[in-house]
């Protein structure tokens, strides 16, 4: 496809998932108004966008019917939970319209908020707002994160270690797998308390309510203490400030996890997290290489940097 047309293209799947029209259609096959009834699609246009979809191989027509095809399942039903099609493909419009503006935030240096004259409330009030995206986002991240933590759980090296603290922990998807991989060991996962809840929910489905537990907390003030092992898992920006808090909260022979997916050395990848600070992301902008300078300042010794799989990386530091 040429840009523009793909352009076009992915801002029709998003269209798709917020209308729910791959769920509808998995498993059976629909007419066209079968579908306008159910999805509440206008009928000027519904053809057309059902059909756009077929041309796209992610919809199969026959006979007036449509059904999903393989991709179509594999992709948004198997791959993709309920929680990820709601709130990421929200995100996804947010997103778009701020694109549209991009040149005037080129040239102005604002953010897209602000030329598009739109409060964008920050991560935490809008948990603390909105129970549902609360959920939504919160366990979004879960799915999305499970490969991370086998793979972290795997690499991480705990059995002398017998605490961990989870610093927005979020879903707990981290701490979980860690905790199934390390019997020896107890883990607290820090977020606000409507995260907390939901964390709560997925430890006690995984049968873990007795080694892991999530309290309510802002980790943007003072860290618990005590704690063998702090981790900071995908939490945006890792300031010098946090690093000293965790210092001092570690005990004498703890040791700090940072895990995510930091830019290359020449700053040129993860192209998505390059797009993404244009608009007004809070991502962490680091390089692997600058997380472990600021490391060092703070006295952490012994520092780190693994692989875990694909873009995604581990930097760790003891304390002495």
């Amino acid at each position: 496809m040429d840009l523009e047309t793909a352009f076009m293209a992915s801002r029709l799947i998003i269209a798709a998932e917020r209308l729910q029209v791959f769920r509808e259609l998995h498993g059976i096959k629909l007419s066209a108004p079968e579908i306008e009834k159910r999805l509440k699609i206008h009928p000027r246009y519904l053809t057309f966008f059902l059909d756009a979809l077929v041309s796209m191989s992610l919809l199969r027509k026959k006979a007036g019917l449509y059904w999903n095809s393989a991709l179509a399942d594999k992709y948004f039903i198997r791959e993709r939970p309920l929680y990820w099609t709601r709130q990421f493909s929200a995100e996804c419009v947010d997103v778009f319209e701020a694109f549209t503006v991009l040149e005037k935030i080129l040239k102005s240096g604002k953010n897209p908020w602000t030329i598009r004259r739109k409060k964008k409330q920050s991560y935490i009030e809008s948990m603390k707002k909105h129970p549902e995206e609360a959920r939504d986002f919160t366990q979004m991240l879960f799915y999305y994160h499970k490969t991370d933590a086998e793979a972290l759980a795997k690499f991480l090296d705990l059995h002398n270690f017998r605490s961990l603290l989870d610093v927005g922990g979020g879903s707990g998807v981290m701490s979980i797998a860690i905790a199934k991989k390390n019997q020896n060991l107890r883990a607290c996962i820090l977020d606000i308390e409507p995260v907390c809840a939901i964390a709560r929910e997925n430890v006690r489905k995984e049968g873990l309510s007795n080694r892991v537990e999530a309290v309510a907390g802002d980790f943007r003030k003072e860290l618990p203490r005590g704690y063998n092992v702090i981790l900071c898992s995908d939490i945006g920006v890792v300031p010098k400030a946090l690093l000293r808090k965790a210092y001092r909260s570690l005990s004498p022979e703890g040791m700090i996890a940072l895990v995510d997916r930091f830019l290359s050395e020449d700053r040129t990848e993860p192209l998505d997290k390059l797009l993404y600070h244009l608009v007004g992301s809070e991502f962490g902008m680091e390089t692997k290489q600058e997380i472990a300078a600021a490391l060092k300042s703070c006295d952490f010794r012994k520092i780190k940097i693994h692989n875990l799989h694909r873009d995604l990386w581990v930097i760790t530091a003891l304390k002495s």
